[in-house]
């Protein structure tokens, strides 16, 4: 209502994690290898978890548990209430795409390229999706739906994954890295590039429907609600976009 800040609370290091909430809790990742969970009311520390690594990751939240990935090479599975680790996955690489949860399953990109399937119950990997002629990192953060996993590539590319098998569907060229993370609507996907375009693709076909064509890159992933479509470009003027209906 007034603009006026509430509360600061420094960390020992960079935040390039986004927030996520928890009903009166804040939580997010620092590159001090924390993960940090405080009152939103007043700012207050609740717990913090130390990892081996930088946290750049946006922490997703399924009932009372939060994931973290980072620089460590691991999954953990935080206990919201206790800020206790209920479980700890080994990845072997490290990771800037921040995960995506849907039931038991986590859905990650990782620096190694590949894509990986974890139940986050019980550790299991699921599956492993990589493309067997091109190795390059994932930075995009995936899109989940009923039976598709899409996300960008540093290959250029926009990759749709079967979500049961973990096996291409297709994937959508475009002309620079994709660490734009997609927003789905119905059977759209919105996403960008760095080529320049914010893209629509028809899920089921992987066919382009539509394009902007901002000019710069497109690195942000797209906010999608109340009937309209936003997202910035790293243009010199800051440019920010709303996109309504046809």
């Amino acid at each position: 209502e007034t603009g006026k800040g509430r509360w600061t609370f420094d960390t020992r290091s960079e935040i390039v994690s986004s927030a996520t909430f928890f009903q009166n809790k804040v939580i997010f990742g620092s590159h001090d290898n924390s993960l940090y969970c405080l009152d939103a009311a007043d700012g207050k520390q609740v717990w913090s978890y130390a990892t081996e690594g930088m946290v750049n990751c946006s922490p997703a939240v399924v009932d009372h548990f939060t994931f973290v990935t980072g620089c460590d090479e691991h999954l953990r599975v935080i206990d919201i209430l206790t800020g206790k680790q209920t479980l700890d996955v080994p990845l072997g690489t490290y990771l800037i795409a921040s995960p995506a949860v849907s039931g038991d399953v986590l859905y990650v990109g990782t620096y190694a390229s590949e894509v990986i399937a974890v139940d986050w119950k019980s550790g299991k990997t699921l599956w492993t999706y990589k493309d067997p002629q091109r190795e390059f990192p994932y930075h995009s953060c995936a899109a989940v739906t009923a039976d598709r996993v899409i996300l960008g590539g540093q290959d250029k590319r926009v990759h749709c994954i079967d979500r049961a098998t973990g096996k291409a569907v297709w994937t959508f060229a475009t002309r620079a890295k994709v660490n734009s993370s997609p927003a789905v609507v119905g059977n759209r996907v919105f996403i960008g590039s760095d080529d320049g375009n914010l893209y629509e693709l028809d899920i089921p076909s992987g066919r382009e429907v539509w394009r902007y064509t901002d000019g710069a890159k497109i690195s942000a992933g797209p906010a999608v609600g109340e009937g309209v479509l936003v997202i910035g470009s790293e243009s010199r003027n800051g440019r920010i976009h709303c996109f309504g209906k046809k």
